[in-house]
């Protein structure tokens, strides 16, 4: 018995392969177990599970294939930077560390991540010939043509041959900088996406445009020869010596520099995208047909980040020379993997292969599974509301039920899919007739950008009653594009059409139901279809029932995961998305979750049972006298005294005054910050109008992400000190009811203008006193209280105050001004009153805000504030201990060391130090504190049996 491995590591999209006996046995990227999206560090985990999934350990491996060759491709990089020299010096500093400490050493880490694979032979891979490998080897074709297209490997960026058999030859190459691969990455990146991940983004942004800079793109930039080669004219661009991939002639030639991430898209962002696809597709096509000249073949294989790109795909399938085309479903790096292990079974072995007539890949699904006793296990874990179905007939009823009643559904079942498409194991599932569906999903459940299209899954014997594809004809992979039947389509007047291509708002053009299935018809009539067949178990039956159930077989089929992490892997993955987004129904196997079951941990009125008791969840009590109170739409009343406060713009109005807040006879310190923040309330929304923005605000801050993945979905949470609501929005997004409450009504307004526009049913937001808040003690499992109490004119009574709402066993979260961190922001703030000065030179986070009304909030806050104390982190630790709690948590921690680790355990306690080590630590951070202005978070636990 023969036991290969394949690994592709340290450039995009890890991942590992096992084929043992000429079988894949099993394929997946590490991106999926260490849940950074294209994660391109060695596959260790990966690794781990195929060896485990095929019954093998490490000392059984008899060969490791790497996907190319390092050395080789280090070449490129110093002759690269030679050429250019000096002025990629830049650029060469960065990447040469990064070769030095890992990529040049790939033997290394080979040793290191398969200690006991003693007796294996390591052998590197021509990069292009691991494409060709995963395209011709795994193909059900006993010989074809070969195209492999990418954005470079060792000198390589497109390469041709032909498979015949068990052997795969590789004639001729296109070589660097010359690359069809690198040039739409240039305009990827040009418009504003991410390279080696937005390159779809820009594909999906295409049929938005038209393509009126197709003859600028040949005439400037590119020679496209009539055999589909190109030479690119290197003055446009910048990759091979800078850090861009564009350079400010291409800018020049185009209108301006390129667009920056998360800015608006505009019209010419759009024509440039359409123009560049068209320009790829014409490039496909000639290469299509000169390797179809060259080769003679009939069938077609491709592999490459290129093959990716479903659009040409589909043309040079219905437009091009070949009877049927077979592409790797994991084209990218990541298949690189797949195809070293199996060249060195089938070529360098020379073991036979038995084309398939399915594929040896069959539906990709090679990565882990889970069985329906470990999830059960795990949702009763979490406290969950869930079903569990004895009978699979019965559950796919229920599911396609669901689906036809237009809920957004959750579909887990069996092994993973290998590659970057959901292809029926992990994904995520709506009704293809929905009119809303598009946007739902796109805005609610992804929250990605509002103009990428969805696309159908249906089922291969009907794919050609609603798509301009051959009846039977397969696309299990979803790696190609078709039109949507004229009989499926709903006519368009020529008004409506010039209207729809003249709106700037993407979300208009892409919502008008142009055919009976909406929600996967692309603004150009078209669709990237995945059909399913017998091979995908489950998923089929599933297509076949909510057929029966409809007459439709067509379903909305998108990858299982918010737009920013990988595709889930577990069910626990699975269950967190689920409860993250918008989704209605989670099938994890058996089990079966809606998510209006699912427990919420406050209801923000309070309805009354028939004997007159209060919902238990309700948190409202008088403010004056602690009694409960009974809030409604109009008003919060005490039933004891008959007491009742007003309920306006849906905002309880519960403020009262207190002596405990007099400071020393003076005006009040809560009239005068209150006061202050009415009259420009902090932090605003400017650049946040959706719950995509504000998801991506919150993200980009590390303490924000932490909070919303590890407090449980029905906790009580609270906000004190809300100002405008970011983070209970935020926090609420989730299927978590939070709370937030503020003393400044102009804040709360913004906040609750926001929640209604979003439909952010579960955010609540009250008018009160911290002093004298309208609530029951101990009654949250979490309470947060950022950069307030410092603010107050007793921030020890405050702090006080606010625990005593933390019941036993909850968490008290306080953010504070740092006395040591302070000090520097304090000799900037007299700078500022004694010259007026403001700027990025002075305090860096000046030019971090971009947008003018954010920054004049940030700077009255920082720089004009009426009121402030500082604190350190031992005076806290002395407050938790006298009102009964229990240190947890510090950002920065008790010692000097990492402030904040991406994935780390906010709430498991750890040991507090000693005062020398909080003094170092605090010290340490003086620079820069956890966060502007100089800042720490105090993270304690009321202990049990406290008051």
């Amino acid at each position: 018995m023969k036991t290969i491995l394949g690994i592709s590591a340290f450039y995009h999209d890890s991942a590992a392969a096992l084929v043992v006996d000429g079988e894949i046995a099993a394929a997946v990227q590490e991106e999926r177990f260490s849940r950074e999206k294209y994660d391109p560090a060695f596959p260790n985990r990966a690794i781990e599970y195929c060896l485990k999934a095929a019954g093998r350990t490490a000392a059984d491996i008899d060969y490791i294939a790497f996907y190319d060759k390092p050395v080789v491709k280090f070449e490129r990089l110093l002759e690269t930077y030679l050429r250019f020299a000096p002025t990629g010096m830049a650029s060469f500093g960065m990447a040469i560390p990064v070769w030095l400490k890992k990529k040049l050493f790939v033997r290394r880490s080979i040793k290191e991540g398969c200690l006991d694979a003693k007796n294996a032979r390591v052998l590197f891979l021509d990069h292009h010939e691991s494409h060709a490998a995963s395209a011709f080897f795994p193909s059900p074709f006993e010989d074809a043509a070969i195209l492999t297209l990418d954005g470079v490997g060792e000198w390589s960026t497109a390469t041709y041959g032909v498979g015949r058999g068990n052997v795969i030859q590789l004639d001729h190459e296109l070589r660097f900088p010359h690359s069809l691969g690198l040039l739409y990455s240039a305009f990827t990146y040009y418009c504003g996406f991410k390279v080696n991940s937005g390159e779809y983004k820009l594909m999906g942004l295409a049929p938005y445009g038209r393509p009126i800079y197709r003859d600028a793109i040949l005439n400037n930039l590119v020679d496209l020869k009539d055999d589909g080669s190109i030479w690119l004219d290197m003055r446009y661009f910048n990759y091979c010596q800078g850090l861009t991939m564009t350079s400010p002639r291409f800018d020049a030639l185009f209108g301006g520099p390129a667009r920056k991430p998360e800015t608006p898209i505009e019209q010419r962002h759009m024509d440039l995208a359409a123009s560049i696809q068209a320009v790829t597709e014409e490039a496909m096509l000639r290469m299509g047909r000169e390797v179809h000249a060259k080769t003679g073949m009939k069938r077609l294989v491709m592999a490459g980040g290129v093959a990716l790109n479903c659009v040409a795909n589909g043309k040079l399938l219905r437009e091009g020379p070949f009877e049927d085309i077979w592409i790797q479903p994991a084209a990218g790096d990541a298949g690189g993997a797949l195809g070293a292990a199996l060249f060195v079974w089938h070529q360098l072995l020379e073991n036979p292969r038995t084309p398939r007539p399915f594929s040896l890949q069959g539906a990709s699904l090679l990565g882990p599974q889970y069985d329906s006793d470990e999830i059960e296990q795990f949702l009763k874990g979490v406290g969950a509301k869930y079903c569990r179905f004895q009978n699979e007939a019965e559950l796919l009823e229920h599911t396609a039920a669901a689906l036809a009643d237009e809920k957004v559904v959750g579909w887990f079942h069996g092994r993973a899919e290998f590659g970057p498409r959901a292809l029926g194991a992990r994904s995520i599932l709506g009704d293809a007739r929905s009119p809303e569906m598009q946007a739902t999903m796109n805005l609610k459940t992804k929250f990605r950008e509002s103009f990428r299209p969805f696309a159908p899954v249906v089922l291969r014997e009907n794919v050609h009653e609603w798509f301009a594809m051959r009846p039977g004809e397969e696309s299990p992979y979803m790696l190609m594009v078709a039109p949507v039947l004229d009989c499926r389509r709903v006519p368009l007047s020529t008004d409506d059409l010039n209207r729809l291509k003249e709106d700037p708002d993407l979300t208009r053009r892409v919502t008008t139901v142009r055919s009976t299935i909406p929600a996967v018809t692309h603004v150009d009539y078209s669709a990237r279809v995945q059909t399913v067949d017998e091979r995908h178990g489950r998923f089929h039956r599933l297509l076949q029932a909510f057929h029966k159930h409809t007459g439709c077989p067509v379903l909305v089929n998108t990858s299982f995961n918010l737009s920013w992490e990988p595709i889930v892997l577990t069910p626990e993955e699975a269950y967190h998305t689920f409860m993250q987004s918008e989704m209605d129904v989670l099938v994890l196997e058996d089990c079966v979750l809606r998510k209006r079951e699912q427990r919420v941990g406050i209801r923000s009125r309070t309805p009354v049972d028939d004997i007159g008791r209060l919902d238990p969840d309700s948190p409202w009590a008088d403010p004056l006298t602690g009694d409960p109170l009974i809030v409604s739409n109009d008003s919060a009343r005490n039933p004891t005294t008959d007491t009742s406060y007003p309920v306006e713009e849906d905002i309880p109005r519960l403020f009262v005054m207190t002596d405990a807040s007099s400071n020393n006879g003076h005006r009040d310190v809560t009239e005068v910050v209150k006061a202050f923040y009415e009259k420009t309330p902090f932090p605003n929304y400017d650049d946040v109008d959706n719950q995509r923005a504000l998801l991506e605000k919150a993200r980009a801050g590390t303490f924000a992400r932490l909070l919303n993945e590890q407090i449980a979905y029905d906790a009580r949470v609270l906000e004190v000190g809300c100002g405008t609501g970011q983070l209970t929005n935020f926090l609420s997004i989730a299927n978590r009811a939070v709370l937030g409450i503020d003393v400044c009504l102009n804040s709360l307004r913004l906040a609750q203008g926001f929640k209604v526009a979003q439909a952010l049913d579960r955010a609540t937001f009250a008018q009160m006193n911290l002093f004298r808040p309208a609530l029951k003690a101990g009654f949250f499992d979490v309470v947060i209280s950022n950069g307030v109490l410092h603010h107050t004119a007793d921030c020890r009574g405050a702090f006080r105050t606010i625990g005593r709402l933390v019941k036993p066993g909850g968490h008290l979260i306080v953010g504070l001004y740092s006395a040591y961190s302070r000090r520097l922001h304090a000799a900037r703030r007299v700078v500022v009153r004694l010259t007026g000065v403001s700027s990025s030179w002075l305090d860096p986070h000046f030019g971090k805000i971009g947008a003018e009304g954010k920054r004049q909030a940030w700077f009255r806050d920082q720089y004009q504030h009426p009121h402030e104390t500082w604190h350190t982190i031992d005076e806290v630790l002395t407050w938790m201990t006298e009102d009964g709690f229990d240190f947890v948590n510090s950002i920065p921690k008790p010692a000097v060391g990492t402030v904040l680790g991406a994935h780390e355990r906010l709430f498991e306690a750890r040991d507090s130090g000693t005062l020398s080590s909080r003094m170092l630590s605090q010290l340490a951070n003086v620079g820069s504190g956890y966060r502007e202005g100089g800042f720490f978070i105090m993270i304690g636990q009321r202990r049990e049996g406290t008051s």
